[in-house]
């Protein structure tokens, strides 16, 4: 047998590392990737982050203010021009102002309201109306006859004394709690045949008296919409003198007078 032939073993080669330019790369590599997970992280934890956000600079929000509220008027509500006139506040059957003066159609006012009515009866009639006055003053005995005058009207139609009375006070008081006896009131119409009814509002005469009024002091004592607060339904007819001031903030406002004093009475003084 042939000695078994010997083989001489070489060493194995060496494995060589990263070159320094490919370690640069790999740690560049791995930078970039933690810069893109930290970005992730960032945005999952930032509501309403987003690209499109981060390219706008944030602005100023204006503050809007409220409309500040007008200023209740600088009145004396203790005044003869404020005196609020109703069942609830009756004047007594003696009351009788402290002067009365005739104008127009013989009817009478208080002679403190009747410069002041008589330039809106003036002006009214410039502007082309015709003007019948058809009631100012009257005293107790003559809205203690007018009241039951429409009560015996209203149960000669069949209704009863309980009907027939709610259906009289919505449109005349019960005797000592009307504004006529005050003097302080006026009835205007165009005519004598003209009817009182709501339905003649907003247009004519009245709508004249509703736009002017209150640059004589007058306001429409009895507003659309009101009848739930006077107890009275809607007189576009009826003015009541409350002053210039008070009557500018009334007719502006859209306030009765029971409204108008309610301001007061809250603490609502501007």
């Amino acid at each position: 047998m042939n000695a078994p032939e010997t083989r001489t073993r070489r060493p194995a080669p060496r494995r060589r590392g990263p070159s320094p330019a490919g370690r640069l790369l790999v740690l560049l590599l791995v930078l970039g990737g933690a810069v893109a997970l930290l970005a992730g992280l960032f945005r999952l934890v930032s509501p309403g982050a987003g690209p499109a956000q981060a390219q706008v600079t944030p602005t100023a929000i204006p503050t809007v203010s409220p409309e500040p509220t007008p200023p209740l008027p600088a009145v004396d509500l203790n005044s003869w021009e404020l005196r609020l006139v109703d069942i609830d506040h009756p004047l007594g059957e003696d009351f009788v102002p402290p002067s009365l003066t005739y104008i127009a159609d013989g009817q009478q006012v208080d002679s403190r309201v009747a410069t002041m009515l008589n330039r809106l009866i003036n002006d009214a009639k410039n502007a082309g109306y015709t003007i019948y006055f058809c009631s100012g003053y009257r005293d107790y005995a003559t809205q203690l006859s007018i009241y039951q005058r429409h009560i015996d009207q209203y149960t000669a139609e069949g209704m009863t004394q309980e009907e027939a009375k709610a259906k009289t006070l919505l449109a005349v008081q019960y005797p000592g709690c009307s504004e006529h006896q005050s003097g302080l009131c006026a009835d205007i119409l165009e005519s004598s045949d003209q009817k009182m009814i709501p339905e003649i509002g907003g247009s004519g005469l009245m709508l004249w008296l509703e736009q002017h009024c209150a640059e004589y002091g007058y306001v429409i004592r009895y507003p659309k919409d009101k009848t739930a607060i006077t107890t009275i339904e809607y007189e576009p007819w009826h003015l009541r003198y409350v002053g210039k001031e008070a009557a500018a903030y009334m007719m502006e406002n859209g306030l009765c007078l029971e409204e108008f004093l309610a301001l007061y009475d809250a603490g609502s003084v501007g």
